[in-house]
């Protein structure tokens, strides 16, 4: 995937491990996390998702111990964007958060992570019927 730094001294994404289904994406600056509050936190960097998959932006799992969630749950990055990431972060006051009020990481720490992944864009039909399935119209809790 391509990436355009747009910080100077750019700390680029990375999979940690081999196996790592998550790129690590490190934060350009302090960050101060307030607890209850929307923190806009630009990430520094613009990419070339490739064609086909999408990013999606998600707490680290050491992140969401702490509270740390994303505004929207998960971030979506559509393949045709060339804009700045940009994570909406919030801190739930429920979670390990040891200050109460606010988080803090410094340059270079992680919180966030993406994952690229393969996207089927289907067109789209209006009928007035849907085939059957067992499920049917069972919505939450249905499956058991």
């Amino acid at each position: 995937m391509k990436v355009k730094p747009l910080v100077e001294n750019f700390i680029k994404p990375e999979y940690k491990t081999e196996s790592a289904g998550g790129m690590d994406i490190y934060f350009q600056q302090d960050v101060t996390l307030v607890v209850g509050r929307d923190n806009v936190v630009n990430l520094g960097f613009a990419a070339e998702v490739p064609s086909g998959h999408v990013a999606l932006l998600l707490p680290r799992s050491g992140a969401g111990i702490k509270g740390i969630g994303l505004r929207n749950t998960v971030g979506v990055i559509d393949s045709d964007y060339r804009g700045e990431w940009i994570a909406h972060i919030v801190v739930d006051e429920q979670g390990d958060n040891t200050t109460g009020k606010e988080i803090t990481f410094k340059r270079g720490e992680r919180a966030i992570q993406s994952l690229i992944v393969p996207v089927a864009v289907e067109s789209i039909e209006i009928v007035d019927e849907l085939s059957e399935t067992a499920r049917g119209a069972g919505g939450f809790g249905s499956t058991k």
